[in-house]
This record gives C-alpha cells, structure tokens and sequence, in this order.
C-alpha cells in the first residue's frame, strides 16, 4: 500500500466526521497487520494496556498519520471546537483483551479528547453466539462539554450506562451503531462527545484482539478528569 495515497480523500471524510461525529477511513488489509499484531503482542506481553510501544509508533510514522491526518485534525480541533492547545496533545495507546477477560467490557464511556481513532490490527473469529470485542457507540450522545467541572458531573452521570443493560437502557432513546471492524477499516469519531463501549472478547474466540487507539487533543487542564485517570491506568 502507498501510504500517501490512503489518504488522497481524507477532506471529504473528515466533513463527514465533524458532520457526523464519525467516519469510516480506508481499510488497512494491504498492510502486514499480522508480523505487526504479533510484535505489538509480544512488547506488551501480558498487559491489556500499553502506551505507544516502538512497534506501535512505528506503525503510526509508516501510515504517515502524523503526515496526512494530524495537521487536518488539530485545524478543525482550533476552527470548529475552540481548542486552543498545542498539537502534540496526543494519547496513543495499544488495547489487547484476551478471550474471557470480564473486565473489559461495557465499559461506557466519553474521552477526554477531541478526536479518537481506532485502528484494528487483529480480529479474532468467534464461535456462534460468541462475540469479539465489537464496538457499540452513539455519536453526538452529549454537546461538547463546557467546562471541567461539567465534564465531571456528566462523565458520572453516564457511568449509570456502562453495564449490559445500561447500554440496552440508553440504546432506546439514542441510535446505537456497533463496528466489529471485520473490514479492518478504522473509525474516527469526535471523542469527547460520543459515548461508547466494547461487547465482551467471548472464550471461545481464535486469539486476542488488538486494536490501537489514537486520541488527539485534550481540552481539559493538565489535571483534569482525563489526564488523572490516564495517570491511573497506567500505574
């Protein structure tokens, strides 16, 4: 894959994104995702969480992300949302969940960043019945917060959400749309205003999913509700 070439149509989906709230990009198949999968995998061993690894940042430097897709977001983070940050504001993170782990899972939640991108590496099969990890989101669930202090009361208000029948409570009401990313294209979506979790990785899946997750430019003080429980994660 020429990497410059995966994102020739990247204005037209980023309309769309701040349209939207989110947006499919081009699928990633023509790359080497399984050699990638595996030395991710191995750097971060048995964790679930593992801030930008060598193997992770190199993947991000041959995708050009920093290239074609950072400078077009960090615009629209300034002209659109009011951000007044700097473009190295960025979060990125590995999230490997092997089959079985009950923690991991509807978990509902904002960001605390403008932008979040996920990037699917591996997707493992499932059994019937079973599932793998797929993404339920709502995008434009809430208005952009307007302040840390409202940030805080709203991020605890929707915690009532992040269980099985939270989300079926809140799907209701509000349109619920679920990736399971099998066309490994990634999803980008305005963070901080769109509510999402995860469907559990089922026992009987062929391997661990791995999806990496780029999160561009935090609003929030530099202590804020965001940066603390990053803090916290990776103790």
């Amino acid at each position: 894959m020429n990497c410059a070439e995966y994102w020739d149509d990247i204005d037209s989906r980023l309309e769309t994104l701040v349209k939207d709230g989110a947006v499919k990009l081009p699928s990633l198949k023509l790359l080497d995702l399984e050699s990638l999968a595996s030395d991710i995998s191995t750097e971060m061993g048995s964790t679930t969480f593992k801030e930008l690894g060598f193997n992770h940042k190199k993947f991000l430097d041959t995708l050009l992300v920093s290239k074609y897709l950072t400078p077009k977001l960090i615009d629209i983070a300034r002209e659109v949302f009011g951000y007044n940050g700097d473009i190295s504001n960025q979060y990125h993170i590995a999230r490997k969940v092997e089959p079985g782990n009950s923690k991991e899972m509807f978990r509902a939640h904002f960001d605390s960043h403008l932008f979040t991108m996920v990037l699917p590496i591996l997707i493992p099969n499932t059994i019937e019945g079973g599932s793998a990890g797929e993404l339920i989101y709502f995008p434009n669930a809430r208005s952009t917060p307007g302040g840390e202090i409202k940030n805080f009361i709203e991020k605890a208000y929707y915690k009532q959400y992040a269980s099985k029948d939270g989300i079926e409570k809140f799907s209701a009401f509000h349109e619920k749309k679920i990736d399971d990313f099998r066309d490994y294209q990634p999803l980008l979506f305005i963070g901080n205003k769109t509510l999402h979790t995860n469907y559990p990785v089922s026992v009987g899946c062929s391997s661990y999913r791995l999806t990496l997750l780029a999160h561009f430019f935090d609003p929030s003080p530099k202590y804020g509700v965001g940066s603390l429980l990053r803090i916290l994660r990776n103790r």
